[in-house]
């Protein structure tokens, strides 16, 4: 009783060590990194960071696994249960621009993505990222073509690239603060691709609001 005590403080430990990491890199980036300000932020001494994490990019790289994992599970929840492809695609275009709960994994994402052409490990994270995100976005596509909601232009998983790659590419404009997109309007660009791809108007909607399908 006493080891699996001890087991479940460690693993607690460690879980309030990423979540300060997560948070340092979110405010400071990947260069104010350091074991100071990790400690500061969880509230401990240096020395124990270094106790539970003695290389400091082993603890930056179970940040990034857990931001991926996080991530990629709070989009994966708000397509769960009994909805329509329109609903379920709404649902998902909302979900992958940064705001919201979410907005420190995306901050910590962005953050990573930079280094991730010299970390391999890294980079393999961010893949299996796009992939699974890729994913969520095809089975709905697929649904939607199947039932005869939507209408789709082009093979569904290369509808489902394109909606991430804009989602990314959106997200690092407004994580940037660039005056010339908001997010309002990204969310204009996903809804005139949708229709563009799908030939139904859906528009990046709540999780708690319903969204209807239009034909163009």
């Amino acid at each position: 009783m006493v080891a699996m005590a001890r087991r479940k403080d460690q693993a607690a430990r460690r879980e309030h060590l990423i979540a300060a990491t997560l948070t340092v890199i979110a405010r400071h980036g990947l260069s104010g990194v350091t074991m100071k300000n990790i400690a500061e932020e969880a509230g401990i001494s240096p020395r124990l960071v270094a106790y539970y994490y003695p290389e400091l990019d082993g603890l930056v790289e179970a940040a990034h696994q857990a931001a991926t994992d996080r991530y990629y599970w709070s989009r994966q929840q708000v397509v769960a249960g009994d909805l329509s492809p329109v609903e379920k695609l709404g649902r998902l275009m909302y979900s992958g621009l940064p705001r919201g709960e979410d907005l420190l994994l995306s901050q910590v994402l962005d953050e990573i993505s930079v280094s991730a052409s010299r970390s391999p490990m890294h980079a393999t994270l961010m893949t299996l990222l796009f992939d699974r995100e890729v994913s969520l976005y095809t089975a709905v596509l697929e649904v939607g073509r199947a039932t005869g909601v939507f209408t789709l232009v082009d093979e569904a998983d290369a509808i489902a690239r394109n909606f991430v790659a804009l989602e990314d590419a959106f997200g690092l404009h407004l994580l940037a603060h660039n005056s010339s997109l908001t997010l309002e309007r990204a969310e204009e660009q996903l809804a005139s691709y949708a229709l563009a791809a799908t030939g139904v108007r859906v528009t990046p909607t709540r999780p708690d609001l319903p969204n209807t399908a239009k034909k163009a």
